[in-house]
């Protein structure tokens, strides 16, 4: 038998064996008969072994909604600085893998402004800051469990718009991740 005939059938061989022997992935322990050797020179067994990580248990806020009062606001003193409030919100989180976690707000924008929120009153928004700056909707802010961030919502207006009276709400989803 020539050489490349060899190669031909040992490739064959080989190809028969990991169809009939697939690759075994497990997530426990191998039984001794298959960890075993088969007697098949050339050929061993490989464990692949790994542990699923479900997003952080956390409750937020008791499973409550945030809520941010700004009461009555005037229309013309709204600036993005005056009637700032604090976004007050807790959270319990058990089992984590690592205390290093990111916390972003994703929400609607307001079409005057990419990282305020959207309100039901044309050219009215809330933008959110941590650390006295503007945090844009969906920006990762970057904390270790328990010392979260500290956050705040601010009214702003598009200036050209005329605000009208009114109730307004923004709605937003806070999300906690780990690292």
């Amino acid at each position: 038998m020539d050489e490349r005939m060899k190669t031909e059938r040992i490739r064959w061989f080989l190809c028969s064996v990991f169809s009939v022997f697939p690759l075994i992935v497990s997530a426990g322990a191998l039984p001794q008969a298959a960890a075993g050797s088969r007697g098949v020179p050339g050929i061993t067994y490989i464990t692949i072994r790994g542990n699923v990580i479900a997003p952080p248990p956390c409750v937020i806020n008791n499973g409550n909604t945030v809520l941010v009062d700004f009461g009555e606001v005037m229309s013309t003193r709204i600036d993005g600085v005056r009637y700032r409030q604090p976004v007050n919100y807790s959270a319990e989180c058990s089992k984590m893998p690592t205390n290093a976690m990111t916390l972003a707000i994703t929400g609607n924008a307001a079409g005057f402004d990419s990282d305020a929120l959207r309100t039901e009153i044309s050219g009215l928004g809330v933008r959110l800051l941590y650390q006295g700056r503007q945090l844009a909707l969906g920006e990762k802010v970057a904390f270790t469990y328990p010392a979260f961030p500290v956050l705040e919502a601010v009214p702003v207006r598009d200036v050209s718009a005329v605000l009208t009276g009114g109730d307004f709400a923004a709605t937003a989803t806070l999300e906690l991740d780990y690292q």
